[in-house]
This record gives structure tokens, C-alpha cells and sequence, in this order.
């Protein structure tokens, strides 16, 4: 993003409450002046500890909420708790789903307290307006996270199958190989280097130095099998990649050479998941166009516990942060393992359904 600002541009003097307007029974409010100065120095700081796609979705989510000020004529900051709800309230009505409302509310906070200024939530019945708010999204079923399209392995086999000897093929073979064995999110894909990738035991692992949950940069390591191996390996003979980004834009034609890797530039992630949709439509992978980047990821998630492996384990496995969402994926995979299924499968004798009947 450059140095381009944060919020701090976009914030129209008309949306920022006049410290005159503060209640009688509140603390003095900052001038418009002081507000801009202590957002610019917060923006620099905020900017040099996050990601570049965290800056960017906080910048849209911001236009949103300030989009919708301008047009319900309300203070952006401080916003006032009943805008707030408001502002909420009338997301849920244009469809948004839980997890975007988080995000805006996340924002909302953040930005305020970049300001320094009051969090619009701490007021005695917050939870209770939230929770209100929460019942309206459950009414029109947005509340659980939507999740992509699973790419199971039977899928990524009749994908290879399509696949010949052209640079083109040689690539997409490798990244779709890839992607479902080390569950990498489509943005870790892309920006994979040729040195991530290291010997472990009778396999390989890539070593991924950031990603989405990890800005630190401690690292985690992915399984690679010794066939994705060989299909990296294959790609990058081809086109002569020896260090440097592996996965990179090439033409249609029969050779291709890569450029040196200072010269290099990665596929980017929407690419990622274009390659895995147009791949599958064109091998006749069912619900093809419903794939995204992350499917890969999803896929091998609900897989691994179908066979019996543990929510700790598939969450190590894919680099996730908590379990939530590993729950999520494989719902239906745990239903069909859960007490009352093991219960129903122990009483049952040869000759009848696990029900008895």
C-alpha cells in the first residue's frame, strides 16, 4: 500500500462530533485537529506491525462504516452507541453475515481507540443490544461462517489426470498437489520459494516463515509427499527454477524459461484460485465453480478426520489458531464419529441398522 493513508484521509471533517457536542456528563472531546494528528501517528505505527491485506481490509471496512455516516448524517468519531446499532442493524438487513459484522465492529473499535477516543461499546447493555443483534442474524441463518467448496483428493487425482507435459500443466500439476497436501492458504501458495522446501524424514516439509496468523514470522512446517515432490521437481527442470518464487505466471506455449529469481514475479493469490477452478471445470470436478483458493485447505481438513484424526491434529496440521474452524469444516465428518454414532454402532447386531431397526 505504499505510505498511502490508513483512514486518516478519508475522514471528513463533517463526520467528526464537534467537541462542543459532547454530553454535559462526558469527558471533553479532542479538536478535529488533535484527532488527525494522533491517528497519523497511530496509522504509522498500526502500518509497520500488519500485513498489507490487513491494512487493505481495514481501510474498506472503514469506507463502509463511513459511507453509511454521510448518508444517516451521524458522527464517525466518536460514533454515538445508538449509530452504532444502527449502522449494525441495517447491515444485517442488506444480507452481510456474522463474520462481516464482526469485521466492521472490530474496525470500529480499533479506529476509536487509535483515536483515542471512547469505545463505543462500553456501555452497561452492550451485550444485550449485540446479543439482539445476533438473534436477527441467526433468524436469516447468516451467523455461521461460510466455508468453501472441499477439493478432496479423489478430485485432485481426476484434476492430474487432465494434466500433460507443458510448462502450464507442469505448474498447475505441482500447486494443486501442493495445495492439498500442505493446506496452505491460496496467499502462501503464491509467494512460495524454491528454499522452503526441505527434507524430513522419508517426506518433505515447507517451511512457511509468515502467513495470515503468523505476522511474527516464527514459522510452521506443511507436509509434502514424496509425488508432490516429484511434480515440483518435474516443473522446475522444465523451466529451470532453481531458488526463488516456484510458482509463477507462464504462457500456453510448449517451453517457457524463467527469469532469473531478482527478476521473478509470483502468482498472485486470485490467480491461485483461478487455476484450481479452471482446472477442475475442465476435468469435470463436480461443484467446480463453487472452488476457491481455499478449498484445497478445506478439503484435506474434513479428509482427516474422516479417517479418525484428531481436531488438535487436522488444526496443527493446517496451521490454524484455534479450533473453531476446523470444527466448523468438518461438521458433518464429526457427526458421523460422535458418541451417539459410536453408541448406535456398538449396540447394533450382523443383520440390522445401527439403530436397532
Amino acid at each position: 500500500m505504499g505510505h498511502e493513508l490508513l483512514v486518516v484521509d478519508s475522514l471528513d471533517p463533517a463526520l467528526v462530533r464537534p467537541a462542543a457536542a459532547a454530553p454535559a456528563t462526558a469527558a471533553p472531546l479532542p479538536s478535529l485537529e488533535a484527532i488527525r494528528a494522533r491517528l497519523l501517528e497511530w496509522e504509522a505505527k498500526f502500518r509497520a506491525a500488519k500485513s498489507a491485506a490487513t491494512l487493505k481490509a481495514v481501510r474498506a471496512d472503514w469506507q463502509v462504516f463511513l459511507e453509511w455516516c454521510e448518508g444517516n448524517r451521524a458522527w464517525a468519531l466518536p460514533v454515538a452507541s445508538r449509530d452504532l446499532l444502527q449502522f449494525l442493524t441495517d447491515q444485517v438487513v442488506l444480507g452481510k453475515k456474522r463474520s462481516t459484522l464482526d469485521r466492521y465492529l472490530n474496525t470500529i473499535r480499533l479506529i476509536h481507540k487509535g483515536a483515542l477516543l471512547p469505545d463505543p461499546t462500553h456501555y452497561a447493555d452492550w451485550k444485550l443490544d449485540w446479543q439482539a443483534i445476533v438473534v436477527r442474524l441467526a433468524e436469516r441463518n447468516a451467523n455461521a461462517p461460510e466455508s468453501a467448496e472441499p477439493i478432496r483428493t479423489e478430485h485432485v487425482r481426476q484434476i492430474l489426470a487432465t494434466l500433460g507435459d507443458a510448462p502450464l500443466d507442469l505448474r498447475d500439476a505441482a500447486l494443486i498437489s501442493l495445495a492439498s497436501d500442505t493446506l496452505c492458504r491460496e496467499s502462501e501458495l503464491a509467494v512460495l520459494k524454491v528454499e522452503a522446501i526441505k527434507r524430513a524424514g522419508d517426506g518433505w516439509s515447507v517451511d512457511l516463515r509468515r502467513s495470515k496468523t503468523d505476522q511474527a514470522g516464527l514459522g510452521t512446517a506443511r507436509y509434502c509427499s514424496p509425488a508432490t515432490k516429484a511434480r515440483i521437481d518435474a516443473w522446475c527442470a522444465n523451466v529451470g527454477i532453481q531458488r526463488g518464487y516456484l510458482f509463477i505466471p507462464v504462457g500456453k506455449g510448449r517451453t517457457f524459461t524463467a527469469p532469473p529469481p531478482k527478476e521473478r514475479k509470483p502468482l498472485g493469490a486470485v490467480q491461485v484460485a483461478r487455476i484450481l477452478r479452471r482446472r477442475a471445470e475442465r476435468a469435470g470436478v463436480p461443484d467446480a465453480g463453487l472452488l476457491t483458493g481455499h478449498s484445497g485447505r478445506v478439503g484435506s481438513a474434513v479428509e482427516m478426520l474422516e479417517a479418525g484424526f484428531s481436531v488438535t491434529e487436522v488444526q496443527f496440521a493446517g496451521g490454524w489458531k484455534s479450533p473453531r474452524m476446523v470444527l466448523h469444516y468438518g461438521k458433518q465428518a464429526l457427526a458421523g464419529r460422535n458418541a451417539m454414532a459410536k453408541l448406535r454402532k456398538a449396540q447394533s447386531t450382523p443383520g440390522e441398522g445401527e439403530n436397532g431397526c
